[in-house]
């Protein structure tokens, strides 16, 4: 006995209508309640059926296979016709040009321009060489000639020159100057030599106290002047010169300011401001330069208002020099003072040793590349007779280049 719901899936397929299958269930999934199966199902059984042979039955109860999601979207998609490649016409040769035939399979014709091959060409090596010529030229090749080599007995190549590329030679060693480049050769021994003995003075001076500083001096007078001339060279070198910050800060000062220029080395601090300035160094190389040790001057005591310390700060000594800044300087005198960046250890520590000695701290600028400088001003008066620790900075040891 067929249930309902299959009586009317079957009805539904023997109609054969596009699309039973679903249309059944469509119709029986929306029914919420059995009105339409009843009706449907009382409208069967008044009229005659047969059920079809279980055999077609399945095949008609079979759903029907729906193809994919990106098959429908490719079907929907119109295919693209390639379009027929257009044929281009065969080059006809110019009237005028030869054609060749080779072995009766294709033609071809001689080029033309300033690079094809000349036309009176017998020889296919030579056809061959300028093609490859042509070749380098366009890629942009040069080949140079190279001289013809012989081989002697001994199996030693041996270059052989064109006659007038000798007679060249010749005369090219004829006309120039033999001693052209002496000079440049002399000065470069010099230069090293120089650079050589100020690198090893600039050490001596970093390692001993002043008082053995200065006896090295009087005993070899031409040191000094080799020193500030590898000075000089090495100043030239320097991102800037630390000097000419101190000349502005000093042109500050009212012109009745006194100075005391310590380790002045040329004097140009003198001869580049108004002021009295006081120069000295252990040699003078100018009369207006006080020859003597700066840790004990001729000058008065309290007789200046400014002491400069311009990367003179040389000797393991330094609480000597302070000491004698100190006795001169009157009191709230300034110290302005210069050093390379490298010798510091612990500025900290170099102010502290500064302090004692009867300075106080102003200012210090310890951002500038290559340089630190420090102003201090005197508080107090020190005697030289009372005993401090001796302190020093590391040596600033330039390297050979």
């Amino acid at each position: 006995m067929w249930r309902p719901t299959e009586r009317v899936m079957i009805f539904f397929s023997s109609l054969r209508l596009p699309h039973s299958n679903a249309l059944a269930l469509f119709f029986l999934g929306r029914s919420h309640s059995h009105v339409f199966v009843t009706f449907v199902y009382k409208f069967l059984s008044k009229m005659p059926f047969e059920v079809p042979p279980w055999e077609d039955g399945a095949e008609i109860i079979e759903f029907m296979p729906m193809s994919s999601a990106g098959s429908r979207a490719g079907a929907t998609k119109k295919s693209k016709k390639k379009k027929p490649k257009k044929k281009r016409p065969k080059a006809t040769p110019a009237a005028g040009t030869d054609t060749v035939t080779a072995n009766g399979r294709f033609q071809y014709r001689p080029g033309v321009g300033p690079l094809a091959p000349p036309a009176d060409s017998s020889s296919d090596d030579e056809a061959d060489d300028e093609i490859r010529a042509m070749h380098k030229v366009r890629s942009g090749r040069v080949e140079k000639q190279r001289p013809s080599v012989q081989t002697t007995k001994g199996g030693k190549k041996q270059l052989v020159l064109k006659p007038e590329l000798a007679q060249a030679a010749l005369e090219a060693m004829e006309v120039t100057p033999t001693t052209a480049d002496a000079p440049t050769l002399a000065n470069k021994l010099q230069t090293e030599l120089l650079g050589g003995r100020f690198r090893f003075i600039n050490e001596q001076l970093y390692t001993m106290n002043s008082h053995k500083a200065e006896a090295m001096f009087r005993s070899d007078a031409s040191a000094f002047d080799a020193y500030h001339a590898g000075y000089r060279q090495q100043v030239e070198k320097w991102p800037a010169n630390p000097l000419n910050r101190i000349i502005k800060t000093v042109k500050r000062l009212p012109k009745t300011t006194i100075i005391g220029d310590f380790g002045c080395g040329d004097g140009k601090l003198a001869q580049s401001l108004p002021n009295k300035v006081y120069s000295m160094d252990l040699v003078a190389s100018r009369g207006d330069i006080i020859a003597c040790n700066i840790t004990n001057t001729p000058l008065e005591p309290q007789c200046l208002d400014v002491a400069v310390y311009c990367l003179s700060l040389m000797g393991t000594n330094l609480n000597d020099f302070f000491l004698e800044a100190n006795r001169v300087l009157k009191l709230h005198g300034n110290v302005y003072i210069a050093e390379i960046q490298s010798r510091f250890e612990d500025a900290r520590a170099f102010v502290r040793n500064v302090s004692a000695c009867g300075f106080d701290l102003v200012k210090k600028d310890v951002a500038v590349n290559y340089f630190y400088f420090f102003h201090f001003k005197k508080m107090r008066h020190v005697d030289k007779a009372v005993k401090l620790k001796p302190f020093s900075l590391k040596p600033c040891l330039y390297r050979k280049r």
